[in-house]
């Protein structure tokens, strides 16, 4: 029975539990009792079970998904890359019953409110009652032995209630624990803890990261300590490592390890600015403005001189490291020393005189070159020549500290060059050409980055090209049209034939001779040798009857005189042979000197200049210059 002077609350069903000095309980259940739950005797030793910890729980999750949820997020992201179609019906699945779940759980708390609400009321009360220790012998019992007591009966006591919410707590909780297990990794990286002599260097992605500091370290020295082999002793000792999970803002690159380095070394240091020149360490000055002020002032008079469209600019790269340095004047120097330094070469130009017996290839050789390198050390050299002795050459350029570079853009304007067309006209006979549309250059606007070093022409790029003016192609017409053929020593113009010779009647409507191939009794200049034939038409004037080419070929003379043969035209055909047509009419030769002629092509009309008595054609054919009979080509 529990005392009278505990107030008792309004279960009558509630289990008071008794204990004694050994902690050993006793559970005595009030007669009207419904409960189903065993008394629990004191004689039955059962193993004692610890208290549910899902504090415990949520502890050890969070402490393991801190110290592996990189590494594992790695891993999933792998795996799902690599077998991401096992895992996709298996989280429909998970989505499938997760939706049933929260269906049920939903469910529940529709049907059942007043159910759970009594039983949440009731497990207060309870544990309100074993706080405040208002049961028998509780001055002797311990809180934490009481509720674990507690908590085991009232699993069984309250078991709709217990089940309920674990089934719905635990999902949630694992929903949480993911998602802490692969966040917990963002962020952070796997990194080295470095410890040299003691002292704490950094956070590093990779030993190499040290090994580089050193190094750096060991540049940063004169010259002179450097030989000595101070630097041997000073970073003798070996760094240690430890793995630790880091944020990536804590990392350290190889100039913040070297100036801890050196702090770590126990050398006499100094807090300066370091000056790196393309990444190696020429000195340290005061302070970065002093550093700043000795180069702008080797660049400000280039930049002066340039436009403002000019991009001027060191070759190298400069930067301003702060950090620790060797207090010592080979080391740290001031604004003059720096100054003078980058002012003067590094190194001075190299030249070699040649002796008798030496080559291009072999003065390249003894002086560690290719024949391209000492070819672009020496391009005013005729290399292709023999060298001649005493011929002073280049076999290495002057080195600087810094050199200085001009990039400016020029725009010129270039032509665009045009094609030539040919194009077929019916209109116009086999072998005649004509240029119908002239061609014309287009023209382009070239952008050209051009790039200078300390005043020379280095290289250039093209960086834009727009065409201002398109080009014309120029057009050449082609005639197709068939020419004239045939026998014309016949007044019947529709019996063509070509003769055996290949040669055909050199007019078209004259087919009379006034005079033939050879001597004859009276002439214009009196008795002699006539070499071709004189053609008229009979019955009729001849005057502008059409005259054409006896063979195909190419005009050599188009003359137009008032003496000897007057106009005249002859026409080369090729294996020795030329044909003459002399004392047509003024203004009726239609071909040009260099133009091809085919057969039966209107050259001329008949007509009378020169020494001529009338009307006619004089034609003859010359063989490798030496005039011949026409008749036995043209008959």
């Amino acid at each position: 029975m529990p005392p009278e002077n505990i107030e008792q609350p309004e279960n009558e069903n509630f289990i008071y539990p008794e204990f004694d000095n050994s902690f050993d309980c006793e559970v005595i259940f009030p007669v009207d009792a419904d409960i189903s739950v065993p008394t629990v005797l004191p004689e039955e030793k059962k193993e004692e079970k610890k208290p549910f910890g899902v504090l415990k729980i949520l502890s050890y999750i969070a402490s393991f998904t801190e110290k592996t949820g990189e590494n594992t997020r790695r891993l999933f992201s792998l795996v799902f890359s690599k077998f991401g179609f096992l895992i996709v019906s298996p989280v429909l699945f998970l989505l499938s019953s997760t939706k049933k779940f929260g269906k049920r759980v939903r469910d529940f708390f529709k049907n059942a409110p007043r159910d759970f609400s009594a039983e949440l009321r009731e497990i207060k009360r309870e544990l309100l009652i074993i706080k405040n220790k208002k049961f028998e012998n509780a001055q002797d019992v311990p809180l934490i032995r009481a509720l674990s007591k507690y908590f085991l009966l009232s699993f069984k006591r309250h078991k709709d209630f217990w089940k309920t919410l674990f089934n719905t707590a635990f999902p949630v909780a694992a929903c949480i624990a993911v998602a802490l297990f692969f966040l917990s990794g963002r962020g952070s990286v796997t990194a080295l803890d470095v410890t040299y002599k003691n002292e704490h260097l950094g956070y590093v992605e990779k030993q190499d990261i040290f090994e580089e500091a050193k190094s750096l370290a060991v540049e940063m020295l004169p010259q002179d300590v450097r030989e000595s082999g101070v630097p041997s002793s000073l970073f003798e000792a070996e760094p240690s490592y430890s793995i630790k999970k880091v944020p990536v803002s804590k990392l350290s690159n190889s100039k913040m390890i070297c100036e801890k380095l050196l702090s770590a070394s126990g050398a006499e240091l100094e807090r300066a600015c370091g000056i790196y020149i393309d990444g190696k360490f020429l000195c340290a000055v005061k302070n970065e403005s002093d550093a700043s002020s000795v180069f702008n002032s080797i660049i400000d008079p280039v930049k002066e001189k340039s436009d403002s469209n000019s991009i001027v600019a060191f070759v190298e790269e400069i930067d301003y490291v702060q950090g620790l340095y060797p207090s010592d004047e080979k080391t740290v120097w001031d604004s003059k020393k720096l100054k003078e330094t980058l002012l003067n070469p590094k190194s001075n130009a190299k030249y070699y005189k040649t002796k008798k017996g030496d080559t291009a290839s072999s003065v390249a050789r003894a002086n560690g070159l290719s024949f391209i390198q000492l070819r672009e050390l020496n391009p005013d050299v005729d290399f292709s020549k023999k060298l001649r002795k005493n011929t002073s050459l280049l076999v290495k350029a002057q080195s600087d500290y810094v050199k200085i570079k001009v990039m400016k853009t020029n725009v010129t304007k270039k032509l665009i060059g045009y094609e030539k067309e040919t194009r077929e006209s019916s209109s116009m006979l086999k072998g005649t050409k004509k240029i119908s549309q002239n061609g014309s250059y287009g023209e382009k606007l070239v952008t050209t980055l051009v790039t200078y070093i300390n005043g020379e022409r280095t290289y250039s790029t093209i960086v834009s090209e727009k065409q201002t003016k398109a080009p014309v192609n120029e057009i050449t017409l082609v005639g197709t049209k068939s020419p004239y053929s045939g026998y014309y020593g016949s007044s019947d113009s529709s019996s063509y034939s070509y003769s055996s010779s290949g040669f055909i009647w050199p007019t078209r409507g004259a087919y009379s001779l006034s005079s033939g191939y050879g001597y004859r009794s009276a002439s214009i200049s009196g008795w002699g040798y006539h070499g071709g034939l004189d053609i008229i038409r009979g019955g009729g004037s001849s005057a502008g009857t059409p005259v054409i080419a006896s063979a195909s070929g190419t005009v050599v003379t188009a003359y137009a005189g008032s003496t000897g043969y007057g106009n005249t035209v002859v026409i080369d055909h090729g294996n020795g042979y030329q044909t003459r047509y002399a004392h047509m009419m003024w203004g009726s030769i239609t071909v040009s000197v260099g133009q091809h002629v085919y057969q039966g092509q209107q050259i001329g009309q008949i007509g009378s200049t020169g020494n001529s008595t009338g009307p006619h054609l004089h034609f003859e054919i010359l063989r490798y210059g030496s005039k011949v009979n026409p008749l036995p080509y043209i008959a």
